[in-house]
């Protein structure tokens, strides 16, 4: 049987490496969805991966947070592609768990029913370790009775979702993976061997990079309504200087009553691969770089906004790599004439650098970014206009996480572009560059653009 879980994430490097460690027992390959991670948890994820977890991610960087949305186009492309028995729809903060082991009771379940488990939810509480990074491990209390809607007292459940029986009914799953709809003929069964344990809050530090990072994020979109009023009321609790750890410890029990019990996790199951930590100098980014980083992402989404308005309307976005770099105690970037004359040609959205002296900076007013910030830049290629660099330079971009298939030379791209389009930038050309000249002379007058110009030739 093959069981496969999907989760997607954003800002999770505090306990992606426990949820990876943990489910992988249960599971024979895991699918990812990075909604714009800024802080280290798809570092630690290709760390995992490196390790031998079979893992895939996909980028959705540039898609706001819309997560029922997203689930269902990547649960049908996993049906399709990868092709499971059992798919598990897994938060972040979820860990597989049950009065057996999950891997026997998986393989043990009729393939023609849609099964819901409950959560056992885990609290913040004074006798947790908080110097243990394994999460399981740290947090060890739990409502005694499985979280439920305030609205009926009915159990929340989650879903766990037989693959082709899914497809058959042309089933849709619901936001939070809790229930499934779409066809009144489906049989849902509900598993009492198998819980969801639920870690909701699990630090001071989360509650604040969380809730900050998120709120960010939220007023930019527009895909979300008062879905997401947990967080504006969380961030509420912060500005008003309650204490950090009263707040977080109320945040984890989310409103239900404080009955609870010690009842740590089974790792006994653990048999797969082994739950032993590795990666905590990545998980313990502090909270004013995590905010800087978001921030920073933000920023990259304004650009986007303004530069979008100046492009050329037949053409797609495209990242070129920056084949100029000058200065010693101060750097600066320094395209080559050609690179330049692309710029105006082409859709280019921006440029992509390995120095990190010159990210953030603007080269013929695109803006300069680097690998881990190339997918918040819309772009359907990254071109190598350096053809003698071009293998070097590819593999080196492949290195560092870019998708090799979208990294093509120049001459690749004129061909993919076909006769027309091409002939359309060479028109576009001419009034782009007298434009941008115009513009200089504005700021400079007359004889320093000339001199610019002549010196630009010289070099």
């Amino acid at each position: 049987m093959k069981i496969v879980s999907f989760t997607m994430v954003n800002n999770e490097s505090e306990i992606i490496e426990s949820f990876v460690r943990y489910n992988y027992n249960f599971v024979d390959e895991m699918v990812i969805i990075d909604n714009g991670c800024t802080d280290s948890t798809i570092k630690i994820v290709r760390n995992l991966i490196n390790e031998g977890f079979k893992i895939t991610v996909y980028d959705e960087s540039l898609e706001a947070y819309n997560q029922y949305r997203l689930d269902n186009k990547y649960l049908n492309k996993i049906i399709n592609e990868i092709k499971p028995d059992i798919i598990l729809p897994l938060d972040a903060d979820e860990f597989l768990t049950g009065s057996e082991n999950p891997r026997d009771v998986l393989e043990g379940l009729d393939l023609n029913s849609i099964y819901y488990v409950t959560w056992r939810w885990y609290v913040m509480t004074e006798f947790d370790d908080k110097k243990e990074v394994f999460i399981p491990k740290r947090m060890n209390y739990c409502l005694k009775r499985a979280a439920w809607n305030y609205s009926d007292g009915t159990p929340v459940t989650k879903a766990i979702i037989p693959a082709k029986y899914y497809k058959d009914l042309g089933l849709k799953l619901s936001m939070g993976h809790h229930t499934v709809f779409g066809n009144d003929k489906v049989n849902i069964v509900n598993l009492d061997t198998l819980q969801f344990a639920h870690y909701r809050a699990i630090s001071e530090q989360q509650l604040i990079y969380k809730t900050s990072c998120y709120t960010m994020r939220d007023i930019a979109t527009m895909e979300n309504n008062f879905e997401t009023a947990q967080r504006t009321n969380q961030m509420a609790i912060i500005e008003s200087g309650k204490s950090m750890w009263e707040a977080a410890e109320e945040s984890s029990y989310g409103g239900y009553p404080r009955d609870i019990e010690k009842k740590p996790l089974n790792l006994k199951y653990c048999l797969k691969c082994n739950i032993n930590m590795k990666y905590e100098d990545l998980s313990s980014e502090s909270i004013e770089k995590r905010v800087l980083y978001t921030g920073r992402e933000m920023a990259i989404r304004a650009y986007n906004s303004e530069r979008s308005k100046k492009e050329k309307k037949l053409l797609k976005p495209v990242v070129i790599w920056l084949d100029g770099i000058r200065g010693d105690e101060c750097i600066f970037p320094d395209p080559s004439n050609k690179l330049t004359i692309l710029t105006e040609m082409y859709n280019v959205r921006g440029l992509v650098t390995i120095t990190e002296e010159i990210k953030f900076l603007k080269a013929n007013y695109r803006l300069i970014v680097t690998p881990d910030y190339l997918k918040f830049l819309p772009h359907e290629y990254v071109i190598i206009a350096d053809e003698s660099k071009y293998i070097e330079t590819k593999e080196l971009l492949s290195s560092l996480g870019i998708d090799r298939g979208s990294i093509i030379s120049l001459k690749e791209y004129k061909k993919k572009l076909g006769l027309l389009l091409n002939v359309y930038c060479y028109i576009c050309f001419i009034p782009s560059m007298l434009h941008r000249v115009n513009k200089y002379i504005k700021r400079n007058g007359f004889k320093a653009t000339v001199n610019k110009i002549m010196a630009r030739l010289r070099g």
